[in-house]
Formats: C-alpha cells, structure tokens, sequence
C-alpha cells in the first residue's frame, strides 16, 4: 500500500486512544489530521479533578475516571516527550474488606481452606500463566487463544485449579471492571485485566500499591492534546462514506480520506452509513454502568484503598461501592467505585455509600461533587467469542476506510488503548511490520 501523509485523517474521540493513533500519525509524517470529540475537555475516562490546592503533602486531586497508572512503553515515551514528572504518587495497598464478616486482609492473605504450599504453587503457576498475555506486540484480542477461551471466568479458574487466586484477585478484578457481571464475563476479558499485573514488579503485585501521575492522570493528554488540531463540544449528527468520508455535527462539516473512530461503537451505528456486518457486530456489545462518588468523611482511617468482597458466590447488590480509597493522605477525601443497573438510582447509590462508610467506624459524609457516571466495559458475550466475533471485528479495520480502536478492541485500560491504537497505526498507516515490537527496542519492551 502506498503511503499518502497528505490524507487528510479524521479522529472521532479525542482520549486516550484517539490522541496516541494522532501522536503515532504525526510520527509518520502525517500532517492533516482532526481529533473531534463531543465533550468539552479530553482525556475520555482519564479524568483528574482539583479538590484543593496542591502542597508538599498532597495533590490536591482526586480520580474521576481510571484510577492508576500501569507500565507501558508508550507511557514511558509519552512522558519523557511531554516532560511529565518521574516522580509518581504511590496509591495504598488493596487490602479486602469482608462485609459478612467486617475483617480486612490483604488480598493473597485472604482466609480460605487452601493450605500455604497450594496458595504458593497456585500464585506461581497463575503469575506464569499470565505471561502468555502480556506481550505489547499483541495488543487487543487479536490472539486466536482468546477465541476457545469462551467459558465464563469462574470455570476457566476451576478448570485450572487456581480457587484461590480467584478468592485473592477477584474482588479487585469486580471492583475494577465486572461488577456484578462475574457469572456472565468470558474468561479473555478477566485474564488480560489481571495480566496487567506481570508488567509490575514483585512487590506491586503483591501488595497492588499502583501509581499515579503526580500531576494527575489526565495531565499527560492535556499536554499532548495541547500540540494537536481538536475540535472540542462537537456531537456527530451524521457519517457518510463514499470516495471521502463526511463528518458532521450541528455547527462544522469536516472531509477526511480517512477516519480513525476511537469512540463507543455502540454511537457509530447510531450516526454512521454502517454496513450489515458493522451493525450485527456492534449491535452485540454489552456495557455496564460505573459510578465514581467522591466524598468528605470523618471517622475512617487514613491511607486506606479497600476492595469490598463481592464474587458470585458472596454477591452484593449491583449498586454497592466495590471499592474505596483515600484520594491524598490524611485528606478525609475518599473516592467510591460502585457499579449500578437498569434500576439503580442516585439516591441509592448515595445511600450505600452511606451504609459502607458506617460499616467501617466513619461518621459524617459529605458528597464533593455529584456522581459521575461512565459508560464502562464494552463488551462481547463468551458465546460471541467463541464464534470469532473479534475475528471478524478485525477484518472491518480498513473497510470504507474506517478503522476502530477502542476499549472494545483494546480491553479498559488506558496502556492497552494506547497500545492497540500505535499497532493499529503500524498495521495500517506504515510500510513497516504491525508490531509495538518493531516501534521499540527490545530492552525497552523487557524493561519492568
């Protein structure tokens, strides 16, 4: 294919994902390129939010979207390019609370009936296995293995004798990214969360004391979005393909040779001219709703980031708080991470967090903010997987000069969004081979 760096490349979503495939293009030599994005701000679900003003001790901010920063080799480009601090602010350590019981544990300290010598074997055999899933040349669900990896999770770790990991892992897994789903969630979904955890070293994955950009998650966008042509508060009304691809919202018609869409496809079908295939494909996706409540409390220790227990054999109600942390130490701010469904309210959300903040000896609550509320999890069916659906998602990239990349393709992440949006680039935009193996020396990729 020969490269044209004078198309003209239209981006639809202007987060993560859309501004690494834009920083990448720009790598290449491609000039013409339009990030459009109907919010206001950018950075998608990397969202930091300033709740008082930035001391020695503090940062002053609190998570309204993802909550930490895991290790990817674009981050690490990123960051030194952007001139993001390498000094990061370490989150405390998970640690379990047990609603029936009100003790809490670290997560590999968990009580269970396995002994000491199978929690080991199990810990080893799990973290090896993991390796298999954690190459940054694989970006996505591209990986044929995933395809016969179709059951729910809580068969793929009983199939593979690793109950406990599953007692260990799962509530921090739920509270990240299932919710209540865990009985319906294909297995792929679940083991590339965790596999996340073999890029850290040891102690993190033991104690799960993650990062955070000491300036704020969203920091290093905004400066790379900064260096970039967006068009900012513009919400397609309509996408027409034919020898150009036309874009357009109330106010702006755009023409591009090319579009990149990095947003929900659930919204493509819904504007675009969308073949059969694109639309029996993502009229299957699944989301689930996440609601993040950051409040003033009084009473609790300092510190502290519980996962509250929650698996299908110990459920909790869909729109309990799964998880909880203090946003600065000794800052009394803590940030609350239920999930809700079609008959949550905010009025019972709220409440919950109530009845949690009691549960462990705190007094009085004050909401910050009102909650946020994503869209989260875009997801296949396992039986879905188990018939190609990714197989056949992937034979779209290209079609009508389309592409999509996003955390339906990736997995929710922010690492894995970057890092199928730069192979997506590679694939598509570059005469060199499609693989973040070629983008980066080997040491680096090796580099922990």
């Amino acid at each position: 294919m020969e490269i044209q760096h004078s198309d003209r490349i239209g981006i639809v979503g202007a987060a993560c994902a859309g501004l690494t495939a834009a920083e990448e293009l720009r790598d290449l030599g491609y000039q013409n390129i339009t990030l459009i994005d109907a919010k206001n701000r950018i950075g998608g679900k990397t969202y930091s939010i300033q709740y008082a003003d930035r001391s020695s001790q503090t940062r002053g901010i609190y998570e309204g979207g993802t909550v930490w920063v895991l290790p990817s080799p674009l981050y690490k480009k990123y960051k030194k390019r952007y001139g993001i601090s390498t000094t990061q602010h370490i989150m405390p350590p998970v640690q379990i609370f047990d609603l029936a019981t009100g003790k809490i544990s670290s997560p590999f300290l968990v009580q269970s009936q396995y002994s000491l010598l199978s929690k080991v074997r199990q810990v080893t055999k799990f973290f090896r296995e993991l390796s298999k899933y954690t190459r940054y040349d694989n970006p996505g669900y591209i990986n044929p293995a995933y395809r016969i990896m179709n059951e729910p999770s809580p068969q793929w770790f009983a199939q593979n004798d690793l109950g406990f990991i599953r007692e260990a892992l799962i509530p921090i897994a739920n509270a990240a990214q299932f919710g209540h789903l865990e009985e319906e969630v294909a297995s792929p979904y679940v083991i590339r969360l965790l596999a996340l955890l073999n890029r850290c070293n040891l102690p993190k994955k033991l104690l799960l004391n993650m990062p955070q950009l000491q300036e704020g998650n969203q920091e290093l966008w905004n400066r790379i979005a900064a260096t970039h042509n967006l068009c900012l508060g513009q919400t397609i009304k309509r996408v027409t393909r034919g020898k150009t691809i036309i874009v357009e919202t109330a106010s702006h018609h755009w023409e591009f040779d090319r579009l990149i869409w990095t947003a929900p496809v659930e919204d493509f079908i819904g504007v675009a001219d969308a073949s059969p295939e694109e639309r029996d494909i993502f009229s299957r996706v699944r989301t689930i709703k996440r609601a993040v409540i950051t409040c003033q409390v009084e009473g609790l220790p300092s510190n502290i980031f519980y996962c509250v227990r929650n698996t299908f054999n110990h459920p909790l109600p869909a729109s309990y708080p799964l998880a909880m942390y203090e946003v600065d130490p000794g800052s009394k701010v803590y940030s609350f991470y239920p999930f809700m469904d079609e008959t949550t309210t905010i009025e019972e959300l709220e409440n919950n967090v109530v009845d949690l903040v009691k549960k462990l000896g705190g007094t009085e609550v004050k909401l910050l903010t009102q909650p946020l509320i994503w869209r989260w999890f875009s997801h296949f069916s396992p039986q879905d997987l188990g018939n190609g659906i990714y197989e056949r998602l992937e034979v779209l990239q290209g079609s009508q000069n389309t592409y999509f990349s996003n955390e339906l393709t990736a997995g929710v992440s922010v690492p894995y969004g970057m890092e199928y949006a730069a192979d997506l680039v590679q694939r598509f935009f570059s005469q060199r081979p499609s693989s973040l193996g070629q983008i980066f020396p080997e040491k680096e990729l090796s580099a922990r």
